[in-house]
Formats: C-alpha cells, sequence, structure tokens
C-alpha cells in the first residue's frame, strides 16, 4: 500500500512538472526562461522545485549547456532566469 501511495506521489509531481503552462509567459523572464531552457528541453514549470532545488539544477544545466555548445548564459541572464525561478517555484 506504501508503494502505491509513493507511485501516486511521483507520478502527480512529475506530471506537475511537465504542465505546459508556464508562469509569466509574456515578460521578458518568462520568455527568456522557455527560450534558453527550451533548447535543450521542454522547460519544467517552475513550480516543480522549490528554490533550492533550482540552485542546484541551474549550474548543472549550465554544464549540458556548454557540453552542448550552445552560448553559455550571460550573467545577466542567470540573474533574471534566478529570479524569474525565485518568484515560481515551488514551495515544501
Amino acid at each position: 500500500m506504501m508503494f502505491i501511495a509513493g507511485a501516486a506521489a511521483f507520478a502527480i509531481g512529475a506530471l506537475a512538472g511537465c504542465q505546459t503552462k508556464i508562469p509569466e509567459e509574456d515578460t521578458y523572464a518568462g520568455q527568456l526562461y522557455v527560450r534558453r531552457c527550451g533548447n535543450c528541453h521542454q522547460p519544467y514549470n517552475p513550480q516543480a522545485m522549490t528554490m533550492a532545488m533550482w540552485e542546484i539544477q541551474v549550474p548543472k544545466m549550465e554544464l549540458k549547456i556548454a557540453q552542448a555548445g550552445l552560448p553559455p548564459l550571460a550573467p545577466e541572464q542567470k540573474d533574471t532566469i534566478l529570479d524569474y525561478l525565485r518568484r515560481n517555484a515551488g514551495h515544501q
């Protein structure tokens, strides 16, 4: 029974991360997030992770950007994306 409950919670969390509705889609920050993060994968809904999780994930993605031969995030782009994620991240 615990396995089923855990599997259901995981599935709900996974679906939340793949939602197509991205917050602030009409703002520069939302568009930058979709454009830069959507280069390699479908952008996740920021609410799928907490800000602490995003702070770990963003540097990992910067490595993947470099490995893919894509232009790195400019410092101001990274700041804009992190501010966007901070405003829209999920809460534990």
